[in-house]
């Protein structure tokens, strides 16, 4: 189990790429962070796909929620053999669980799909196992992306 030192350097990281980011507008480098794609039908249907995607291929799909009065879809789901390379760096990055937080939102006519890079665990929290999980989740979330978005 990691040292309360590990957990707070993880947190001061976290703190740290919170800073980097700009205040406003895309950042140049917003790819590195959220990979995003766009779809022509609308949100409903593209989380209903994210749920029977999630749901065929045996995944958890934890569920979604509306925020932001209504304009996007939160959605939530975990593929456990990524879970599974992730629990050897201890039981705190289970706060970092789901291994897939989706946002899903009109913008110009057209359904943006918003999904944070599975690295994001790994520059979080250092450790071969988060860096595993990432490579796993990286072309499962990118296949799950282009199936949904069609």
């Amino acid at each position: 189990m990691p040292s309360a030192t590990t957990v707070k350097r993880a947190a001061i990281a976290s703190c740290v790429i919170a800073l980097m980011l700009p205040a406003e507008g895309p950042a140049q480098g917003a790819s590195d962070i959220f990979i995003v794609k766009s779809a022509s039908k609308p949100p409903e249907a593209v989380v209903a796909a994210i749920k029977s995607y999630a749901e065929a291929k045996k995944w958890l799909y934890l569920g979604d929620n509306t925020v932001k009065q209504g304009e996007v879809r939160l959605v939530k789901i975990c593929i456990p053999e990524v879970a599974q390379a992730l629990w050897p760096a201890g039981l705190p990055v289970s706060a970092m669980l789901p291994c897939g937080n989706i946002g899903v939102y009109g913008k110009a006519g057209a359904t943006e799909v918003s999904l944070l890079h599975p690295r994001y665990m790994h520059v979080l929290y250092p450790h071969p196992a988060t860096e595993r999980a990432g490579a796993i989740a990286q072309p499962l979330f990118a296949e799950m992306l282009d199936e949904v978005t069609r």
